[in-house]
């Protein structure tokens, strides 16, 4: 059968791979990466409703998920061959695909081994996890309504727009994440354009490449043209949370159904993660609602062992306070070590000193690593 073949395939190419629960041989299997925003939500569900899975972890930085292995696994999820593909609009920082069209090359993918299916998009397997393990229910009855208002509201936040150009007029990214931002699109061009050129790409898939491609195109165009349309977004994602913010004035709390926990705080959590990840918290300054929401969401045991203390996380400055106090000191000192180690790997000597520099300056033990890490780059450079 195609599912088998194709599934298969796809296993084979990747070859970092973990079993989440106890069945060897679980039903689900997730195509995912430590710090891709959608991933984050559909490792999110899965863990909430305690379910077996194969974790495939796709390597963003070499483009893994650009491998015609995993693109036919995706173009098998796709459903009608009329559906449209990103590279249609122009680009507005969102990766919604109701608004920006599929995108045959992202993260995640869903495989349901039982029912022979592969199911792609964050929301559609999200809402995919929840109807086939019913229990905890994720879309009560009685606010069903709200629960789907805020799916969408996180769903057109435009966090690839925050990821790839910042805020124009206060960019509070770690100076690593801009590094690697910068430039980011046209390696990803590069790399579509050889895969375009391999004369071993399956025909049946050359028109998904080529609509990223385009799609890639329209982001780089906006990032060197339109920086009006990066600041828009900003004003977008305020009034995104100021109408969270009114939500959770009205339901009292804790959750945004007031007792019951939802899908719609899954989504939350992530994307205000993602926030406080990039250091925009200057986006809720002014919102005492989400101020304290952000910090019941992000304690939550289950999520955060889904999102900041899964494996390969990025770190983050701005996150140091919160895994010291969620997470203990040791994965709090090595995000701070990690800091040091990106700056280096994605600013070279000039941004990994002064970071090295900072380390050092916490007493004894952060002298002593800021010493051994000192070293090491002096020996590799």
């Amino acid at each position: 059968m195609e599912f088998e073949k194709v599934v298969s395939k796809a296993r084979e190419s990747f070859k970092s791979k973990s079993i989440i629960g106890k069945n060897p041989a679980p039903r689900f299997e997730s195509y995912h990466a430590p710090f891709s925003i959608c991933s984050e939500k559909v490792r999110c569900v899965l863990l909430i409703k305690n379910v077996d899975f194969a974790a495939h972890n796709v390597v963003l930085r070499s483009q893994e998920n650009y491998r015609p292995e995993y693109v036919a696994l995706r173009a098998l999820g796709m459903g009608r061959e009329d559906r449209e593909l990103v590279g249609g609009h122009a680009w507005t920082g969102s990766t919604s695909s109701q608004e920006m069209g599929f995108d045959p090359l992202a993260l995640p993918t869903l495989v349901d081994n039982l029912k022979k299916r592969v199911i792609v998009d964050s929301m559609q397997i999200m809402e995919y996890v929840d109807q086939e393990i019913p229990n905890p229910p994720l879309y009560p009855e009685t606010c069903k309504e709200m629960v789907e208002k805020h799916m969408e509201l996180v769903d057109r936040t435009p966090h690839a727009g925050l990821l790839y150009g910042g805020d124009p007029d206060n960019d509070t990214r770690p100076g690593f994440v801009k590094a690697f931002a910068n430039g980011l699109c046209e390696r990803q061009c590069k790399t579509l354009k050889f895969w375009l050129n391999n004369k071993n790409l399956p025909e049946e898939l050359r028109h998904l490449y080529e609509a990223k491609l385009k799609k890639f195109q329209s982001v780089s165009h906006t990032l060197t043209n339109d920086q009006h349309l990066l600041r828009s977004s900003i004003r977008g994602t305020k009034d995104i949370l100021a109408e969270l913010n009114k939500d959770l004035m009205k339901s009292g709390g804790p959750w945004i159904c007031g007792n019951h926990f939802t899908m719609a705080d899954i989504a939350w959590h992530v994307s205000l993660l993602r926030f406080l990840t990039f250091g925009c918290g200057y986006l809720w300054e002014d919102l005492p609602q989400v101020q304290s929401y952000l910090s019941h969401v992000l304690s939550h045991p289950v999520l955060k062992s889904a999102t900041y203390t899964w494996p390969g996380y990025i770190p983050s400055p701005h996150l140091t306070s919160l895994l010291y106090q969620e997470a203990g000191m040791i994965l709090s000192e090595r995000n701070r070590l990690m800091v040091v180690m990106m700056s280096f790997l994605e600013g070279g000597v000039f941004m990994g000193l002064p970071e090295l520099v900072k380390y050092a300056g916490r007493g004894s033990v952060g002298m002593l690593l800021a010493v051994m890490i000192g070293m090491m780059v002096w020996a590799t450079g």
